[in-house]
């Protein structure tokens, strides 16, 4: 029988390239429509994932906060859900990226990948249709990526190459040379999952690329080793499991939209048309649920 989900979604950053809305408002608690089409409530890109993880049967799910943490705090406690917090304190908080928020979950008391649940790491800023969740939910308990088959090609998404069984390199704007051949996948969505076979080995990868918090002050592995160490963002893992061949590829396809949401441009489009027609495609009797996995 498969392990249990656990989900951290990860809202400690401050949102800098959409600074015109984030200044007074965490970039997760950004509004992005009604929650349904039949319910006007104001929802959120943080409300909206964790309502899904919770539709969708995650056991426990935890939110990694920072920047303007207060008003997240607030708004989590208004919606009486079962979630649990994790502070990122660093004070400057532009210096820690999101493998270091992480890694803060992953040494909170909350059992974040301690081998007994299926571990869920998230981005905050994406919306999808609900059933692509579902089917990253249902694949097999092994470490995997979740790959959107639908990209645009604008150099600024994290895309996959090589195959859903061994995918072996993601970035942005890499260019043939840079990925040895390999076909692309499609783009990275912000979320992978960890299986507990993997907990250990992952704990120890974000030590030692971020720093570990356990280790003499001053010292080189307090430090950590990853050419970024603090700053280090979540792909870093993500790409070392790759280079491990511990991580399959689990895809859906243009059927079932997804989009991240980095500079004011894609927020407006988010909230204009894509979200407003996710609604529409998710009320629709028979929705699709098609995807492919390693």
């Amino acid at each position: 029988m498969a392990a249990p989900y656990q989900a951290v979604i990860l809202a400690a950053g401050q949102g800098s390239r959409l600074h015109e809305h984030t200044r007074e408002i965490p970039k997760a608690l950004l509004p992005i429509g009604p929650r349904s089409l039949n319910d006007d409530t104001t929802t959120t890109f943080l409300r909206r994932q964790i309502e899904l993880l919770r539709e969708l049967g995650v056991e426990q799910i935890l939110v990694v906060v920072g920047s303007l943490r207060e008003l997240i705090e607030q708004d989590v406690a208004r919606w009486d859900a079962p979630v649990q917090l994790v502070v990122n304190p660093t004070p400057e908080i532009a210096t820690s990226g999101s493998l270091h928020s992480f890694q803060f979950a992953v040494h909170s008391e909350h059992g974040v990948l301690s081998g007994s649940h299926q571990t869920l790491l998230m981005d905050a800023d994406i919306v999808y249709h609900r059933d692509a969740l579902g089917l990253f939910l249902d694949s097999p308990e092994r470490t995997s990526i979740m790959i959107s088959e639908q990209c645009t090609g604008d150099n600024e998404e994290v895309l996959v190459y090589g195959s859903l069984a061994r995918p072996r390199f993601l970035g942005k704007a890499l260019t043939p040379p840079l990925v040895a051949g390999e076909p692309c996948l499609g783009e990275a969505t912000g979320i992978v999952k960890f299986a507990p076979a993997d907990h250990e080995l992952a704990r120890q990868a974000i030590d030692w690329m971020v720093g570990d918090p356990a280790a003499a002050e001053g010292s080189p592995m307090r430090r950590g080793y990853g050419p970024a160490g603090r700053a280090t963002e979540h792909e870093e893992l993500t790409q070392r499991f790759m280079r491990y061949g511990r991580i399959v590829g689990v895809r859906f396809g243009a059927e079932l939209p997804f989009m991240e949401c980095d500079d004011a441009r894609e927020y407006r489009k988010v909230r204009e048309s894509f979200y407003p027609k996710l609604l529409e495609l998710e009320a629709s009797p028979g929705a699709a649920r098609n995807g492919t996995g390693g």
